[in-house]
C-alpha cells in the first residue's frame, strides 16, 4: 500500500503563489525514528518540553507541536528538519502530477522565505495530525505523555 501523499498549493501573495507541492508521509519506522530524534535534540539542547517523555517517539514530538524544534541546537534542528523536507516535492507542471523535483531541486525554485516555513508545517501536520485526529487516542496519549489539562472523557466499553 502506498503511503499517503496530501498536495499543497502556495496560498501566500508573491512569487511562489499558486505554487503545487506533494508531501509523502515517512514510513511508519522512519517517522518514529525521526520523533525520537527530535526529542533527543531537544533534550540534550536543555529544551524545556513539558510532560513530554525523551524517546517518546512521534507521538510524543505531536504533543509537543511544531515548536519542538525551538528547544533545539541550530544543527541538530536543521539536520531534523532536512530530513522532514525529503518528504516534500515540487510539481513543476500541475498538468503533469507525476513530474515530480525532489527537495534538493524543488528547494532551488522557491523564492519566498514564508513558503519555506509554509511547506514545513504543512510536512510537519502530516507526520503528527493523525494523532490529534484519532480524538479520544490523541487525548489518551496525551494523557499518558503527561500533556493533556484536563481528564480524557470516559472510554465505555462495550
Amino acid at each position: 500500500m502506498a503511503r499517503k501523499e496530501v498536495f499543497v498549493t502556495c496560498p501566500h501573495a508573491g512569487e511562489d503563489k499558486g505554487k503545487r507541492f506533494v508531501i509523502t508521509r515517512m514510513s511508519a519506522v522512519d517517522a518514529d525514528r525521526w520523533g525520537r530524534h527530535c526529542l533527543q535534540a531537544a533534550a540534550v539542547s536543555g529544551g524545556d518540553i513539558p510532560g513530554v517523555v525523551q524517546g517518546g517517539g512521534i507521538a510524543a514530538v505531536a504533543a509537543a507541536g511544531i515548536g519542538i524544534f525551538a528547544a533545539m541546537d541550530p544543527d541538530r534542528m536543521d539536520a531534523l528538519i532536512d530530513r522532514l523536507m525529503l518528504c516534500v516535492e515540487m510539481i513543476p507542471d500541475p498538468s503533469n502530477p507525476t513530474t515530480r523535483l525532489n527537495w534538493t531541486l524543488a528547494q532551488t525554485q522557491i523564492d519566498e522565505i514564508p513558503t519555506i516555513a509554509w511547506l514545513q508545517s504543512e510536512a510537519f501536520k502530516l507526520h503528527v495530525d493523525f494523532f490529534k485526529g484519532a480524538g479520544r487516542l490523541f487525548s489518551l496519549i496525551s494523557l499518558m505523555l503527561g500533556t493533556e489539562e484536563n481528564d480524557p472523557a470516559p472510554v465505555s466499553e462495550t
